[in-house]
């Protein structure tokens, strides 16, 4: 029987991934709880954003004693927002007039200070209210002290009439976090998101200034921080200098504040001023207008869009494509989609771990939470469809080649309690994966398996709690499933050229297959066919899996469980998927004697207990993975392979190493993407590139920031051989 997620469970699912959405800063609730299993003794996440001090009022209203301020007026805070920012930005009726327009379209809002998410859920049931049916609203709100999930729900207890918003916010709220987070959020399971909403965690300059997509802009300007005069920074001349680039001709803004040299700098800065009746007791508000003509958010009209590939990379980019708007043909070259990578039954959802907080770090965590939400609302819509199961994955220290060695109780252990909640881990592990909130990773002693996996196992490990699996192809077929994607497979694309302003396609055969504004190449290794991709380091990586039948044991498994493979809980087909092989450079997808061998080995310490025996004969699945050299995805927009350092006199273009001259980017190829090198974490990484690419396209703002983005970028490859060149000369 096929999981049914309810609308209830949806939102508790979402609240389980909210609640965990963690990164590089995070600390515990002052209550110690973090995790229902317990957490590491001495794990300290690193902890530079910290939730708001809240003090609460005798008519429980929120206050901050760190900035002497409330968060919203005294004398009636849905007023205030009405009157000071929907109103006066005149949203609803640039909305109507937005939403006659014929092509996709997005109006954007940005917001200097979320706060109890006031704003954001007013301008929400506005835009309810609205019904557009073309528009799409995406709400950008930057905070330095996000309030603490429990203490936004007893904040926004003030308003009984926006309840059912507030839930849903609530089940998506990430409380402990640091960068940008991506919340799809619906008024009900239908298949348009009804708004986008990105949280910024963080100090707000950098986090605006860290925008990936250079041509997003940005249509309305909420500034709600606290008063200039207790929070100057929010309110200072870098960041209306960063607020006034990121604006267009017609983008408006307003605030309850009318401090002096806010008027001053933002005339300065072409904004036409205003100081208009304030609200309540404050006698003027201010309102601005960049100078110029025009209000209208990006219409792409009808742009149409090709994906070269049918997996799961490119039906989550289609997918995002279409969503805004785009009519997307996807070009599959087998005879149905998910034939490759994206083809097995089962394939785990797990965070790929770094013993440092660097970059990659970032991205892999970042990906991960938002892939959770993105399965969480897929399955939503589909009537899970797409078999996803947020069980949790357990990886057993056997996993890992450095620590194979530490590996000590030879002999399963049997448990007959829970674990303890204080259980200590060693100082070792402990500082492996410190920068790792416990939320999201925590250490499980062999005694505590039964309880946590539902069998015993004689290794100690790490879990992620919030992680699963899914089927994969049941996911394609579910992305694929949008009356703007149509799908042809059987087509095998020989050649890409851009002509007259538009990408062309042909097939092996010479004859042409498609043309189209935007071109994304997600064709796994393949595409290192097209010259404009051929330079990118992306090989194939064949994995072969092992299906055996579940017995009366394993049907207690409730996790997938890692050692030198995974172990998943059995389908709705009743077979347990053990996998997989790496064979580098391979393509052959033949089943192999070898390398089922290969899985039953490295899988014998969970086997043996569940019982599991190994098949008569061969049975399971092989397919070719896409790997780039630095284990990273290669996605984005694809820049000029036409290089200086590759035309006649080679590195004499390449200045020296002791010279000052840099060698600026090449220029990027318009409408041309790529989402390749996903290796055996596609399910992960796909999502979040999928939104990045699309924002990309149509120039609105990405879930990446800049940092995240370059280290994933096609062009790191470029800027690091002209490292090296520069180093040889």
């Amino acid at each position: 029987m096929r999981a049914k997620i309810t609308r209830a469970a949806f939102y508790t699912t979402q609240a389980r991934i909210s609640h965990g959405d963690c990164i590089d800063n995070w600390r515990p609730h002052s209550n110690g709880a973090a995790y229902k299993y317990g957490t590491i003794a001495g794990m300290k996440p690193p902890s530079d954003i910290h939730n708001a001090n809240i003090a609460w009022q005798d008519d429980g209203a929120p206050y901050s004693p760190d900035y002497d301020d409330v968060y919203f007026s005294r004398q009636g805070g849905l007023a205030e927002t009405d009157h000071v920012f929907l109103r006066a930005n005149d949203l609803q009726a640039r909305w109507q007039a937005a939403d006659q327009q014929s092509g996709a379209g997005v109006f954007t809002i940005a917001e200097l200070g979320f706060g109890t998410g006031l704003n954001f859920l007013s301008c929400w049931r506005l835009w309810q209210q609205t019904g557009c049916q073309r528009l799409r609203l995406h709400f950008i709100s930057c905070e330095k002290h996000p309030l603490s999930r429990q203490a936004l729900r007893q904040a926004l207890l003030q308003w009984p009439e926006l309840a059912d918003l507030s839930e849903q916010l609530l089940a998506h709220y990430p409380d402990h976090t640091g960068g940008y987070h991506r919340l799809l959020l619906r008024a009900d399971t239908s298949q348009a998101h009804s708004v986008v909403l990105d949280l910024y965690y963080g100090d707000a300059l950098a986090m605006l200034q860290q925008q990936s997509s250079p041509q997003a802009r940005v249509h309305a300007w909420f500034l709600d921080g606290f008063t200039p005069a207790h929070n100057p920074e929010l309110w200072s001349e870098d960041i209306l200098l960063c607020i006034a680039r990121l604006s267009r001709p017609g983008t408006t803004l307003s605030s309850y504040s009318v401090t002096g040299r806010v008027v001053r700098a933002l005339r300065e800065l072409e904004f036409s001023v205003e100081k208009r009746q304030g609200f309540g007791s404050k006698r003027q508000m201010l309102f601005a207008c960049k100078n110029g003509h025009g209000d209208q958010p990006v219409t792409p009209g009808a742009l149409q869009a090709v994906v070269i590939g049918a997996g799961l990379a490119g039906a989550t980019v289609a997918r995002a494509l279409a969503e805004r708007g785009i009519s997307v043909t996807v070009l599959e070259q087998a005879h149905d989609i998910a034939q490759g990578a994206s083809g097995n039954a089962q394939a785990v959802v797990q965070m790929r771990l770094n013993k440092q907080a660097d970059t990659h770090w970032q991205f892999h965590l970042h990906s991960y939470l938002f892939a959770l939400r993105y399965y969480a609302d897929l399955a939503s819509i589909s009537d899970n469809a797409i078999d996803w199961h947020d069980c949790g994955v357990l990886t057993l220290d056997s996993a890992y080649t450095n620590t194979r060695h530490q590996t000590s109780n030879p002999a399963p252990v049997a448990i007959t309690e829970a674990p303890a909640a204080n259980t200590e881990a060693p100082a070792a592990h402990r500082e492996i994966y410190a920068h790792y909130p416990a939320q999201l990773l925590h250490r499980v002693t062999a005694g505590q398996t039964r309880a946590v996996a539902g069998i015993g196992l004689p290794e100690d490990g790490y879990l992620q709690p919030l992680g699963g699996w899914l089927n994969p192809a049941a996911t394609c077929r579910a992305c694929l499933d949008h009356p703007l994607i149509n799908v042809r497979p059987g087509v095998r694309i020989g050649d890409i050229e851009r002509r007259n302003g538009r990408w062309h396609t042909t097939d092996s055969h010479g004859v042409p297959a498609s043309d189209s504004d935007i071109l994304v190449i997600a064709n796994s290794y393949a595409a290192r066919h097209f010259s404009q991709t051929a330079a990118y380091p992306v090989a194939p990586l064949r994995g072969q899996v092992t299906e055996l039948a579940a017995s009366e044991q394993s049907t207690k498994l409730r996790m997938v469980v890692c050692s030198e493979r995974y172990l998943a809980p059995q389908s709705r087909t009743g077979l347990h998927c053990i996998g997989a092989s790496y064979v580098k450079g391979s393509v052959d997808t033949q089943l192999t004697p070898a390398e089922q061998d290969g899985n039953l080995d490295k899988s014998a310490l969970i086997r043996e207990q569940l019982n599991l025996q190994a098949p008569s004969a061969l049975h399971g699945r092989a397919s070719i993975r896409g790997s780039s050299g630095d284990y990273m995805p290669i996605a984005g927009a694809v820049p000029d392979p036409d290089l200086p350092e590759t035309r006649y006199g080679s590195t004499q273009h390449v200045p020296s190493q002791d010279s000052p001259q840099i060698l600026p980017d090449p220029d990027l190829l318009p409408g041309l993407y790529l989402s390749t090198g996903h290796g055996s974490h596609g399910t992960v990484s796909c999502p979040i590139v999928a939104e990045h690419i699309a924002c990309l396209a149509l120039a609105e703002a990405s879930p990446l920031p800049a940092s995240l983005a370059d280290c994933i970028a096609p062009l790191r490859f470029i800027r690091r051989q002209r490292r090296r060149l520069q180093k040889r000369r």
